[in-house]
């Protein structure tokens, strides 16, 4: 059974539940209503019926209470089945609705003088069950007489019967009426539920098959219109991704193939050194440059070995008391023959008494290394790169020292400013061109930073340079 069908299942039952309910509760109150209004119209039309003969039995009008008497009866039957009263002197005014002599007789004995007021159910001769409301009339202080009325239990049932059915009958016919209206939206609300979802379910299907490009339209507010947007997100997301992943692939084949080819192109170079006689200065460049591979093949592979131990949080981290100025100063040195090959320049910057902090520092040497080597690649000949160091942090206060590494190079477009540390991420070409890189270098510095529960951030402007800066807590 689909999820329309068994959502249909479920609201039909429940508003059944809901109907069957309200119409019981509707059966109950009515029929109660009723019986309770039926008995208080009883008594009305007795105190009636006595308040109308009450003058007529003080003048000793007999006629008129017997008109009384019959008005009654001829007014309210079938439901007054008799009446009657009787005098001081045993003299019975009597009338019933029935004209059989023999039950008229029966019913006359009913009507007897009493000192108190009575209310008696019991059976007549017809076995129907009559009502009988009694109360004697008191003058002077003194019993003239008795008023006597039987009304019809069995006609008062089925008035309520009748009311009773002709209310079901309609109850009936608005139960039928609901269900169909309510199935019918339940149909409606389940297909309005379950198309998004089923389109969530193609989309779903068709990135598992490789196509990325797919994007559903749904144009709602509600919590499955936020379900489609954020899946939206996320197909982009994936698509990005698996950009970057092609990307990764394609710098990752270039950084190995690169490197591996001038280790292959020099180790023939010195194997015919053997046989030709090369001079030393060939045979030096050609291990120099196999070393300059290797070491480059080094870093690369620690790199992503690095990466792959901070995700499984399983990087080793030493942490102790170091000073950052001589560490700056030493990777600036490293770098300054590099800069002068490539006419460029680097400095660093210690400004004020830089603190000593509780550092990795091979960690916080390979950090500044990749923002060193990133700014240096992007970097166009006559420009300058600046490794600074600040005692205090202008954004995160005096419990953090601040590090800098400035470039007057390419510059990043502000709106891929924040995205440059995902994994794999590299900045789109657009009027710089820009050398080709893994997208793993400001990666792992976001990661090592964290690991040193410091902030790492870059700012930058498109054709004027990037600064990368990050903290670390004293």
């Amino acid at each position: 059974m689909n999820l329309r069908a068994k959502f249909t299942l479920y609201v039909s039952f429940l508003l059944l539940i809901v109907i069957v309910a309200v119409s019981y509760n509707i059966f109950t109150t009515q029929k109660k209503f009723l019986t309770q209004q039926i008995s208080e119209n009883r008594t009305k039309a007795f105190q009636s019926f006595v308040s109308m003969c009450n003058e007529a039995i003080k003048v000793k009008d007999d006629n008129q209470v017997d008109n009384a008497v019959k008005l009654l009866v001829s007014t309210y039957k079938p439901s007054v089945v008799y009446a009657g009263y009787i005098n001081s002197d045993n003299l019975v005014m009597f009338s019933s609705r029935d004209e059989d002599r023999n039950i008229d007789s029966v019913l006359k004995t009913r009507i007897k003088k009493t000192n108190k007021d009575y209310i008696e159910t019991y059976s007549s001769l017809t076995s129907e069950q009559i009502c009988e409301f009694a109360t004697p009339f008191f003058f002077n202080g003194e019993n003239v007489g008795t008023f006597v009325v039987g009304f019809s239990q069995d006609i008062m049932k089925k008035q309520i019967d009748d009311a009773i059915s002709m209310m079901l009958s309609k109850i009936k016919t608005v139960v039928i009426v609901a269900m169909i209206f309510g199935i019918l939206l339940a149909y409606f609300l389940g297909y309005s539920f379950t198309k998004p979802i089923k389109m969530l379910t193609n989309a779903a299907e068709q990135i598992t098959k490789g196509n990325l490009d797919v994007e559903i339209k749904v144009n709602r507010k509600d919590e499955i219109g936020k379900l489609s947007t954020t899946f939206n997100n996320m197909a982009k997301q994936i698509k990005e991704l698996d950009s970057m992943k092609d990307s990764f692939v394609s710098s990752v084949s270039h950084e190995l193939r690169s490197p591996l080819s001038a280790i292959d192109g020099y180790c023939d170079l010195l194997i015919e050194c053997v046989d030709k006689n090369y001079s030393k200065e060939q045979e030096l460049k050609g291990l120099k440059i196999i070393k300059q591979a290797t070491v480059r093949l080094t870093n690369f592979i620690n790199n992503i070995l690095d990466l792959a131990k901070m995700k499984a949080n399983k990087l080793e981290v030493k942490f102790v008391s170091a000073d950052v100025g001589p560490l700056i100063e030493e990777i600036v040195s490293l770098y300054q023959p590099l800069a002068t090959q490539q006419k460029k320049r680097i400095y660093a910057e210690i400004n004020g008494n830089i603190p000593k902090v509780n550092i990795d520092v091979e960690k916080i040497k390979q950090v500044i290394t990749n923002l060193v080597s990133n700014a240096m690649k992007f970097t166009k000949e006559n420009g300058s790169v600046g490794v600074k160091a600040f005692p205090n942090s202008g954004g995160y206060g005096n419990e953090y020292i601040e590090i800098w590494v400035q470039d007057d190079g390419v510059g990043i477009p502000k709106q891929q400013v924040d995205l440059v540390f995902q994994k794999f991420y590299q900045v789109q070409a657009g009027e710089f061109k820009r050398p080709k890189g893994t997208g793993l270098g400001l990666t792992i510095v976001f990661e090592m930073i964290k690991l040193h529960k410091g902030y790492v951030w870059a700012e930058s402007d498109l054709g004027k340079g990037t600064t990368f800066k990050f903290v670390l807590p004293k």
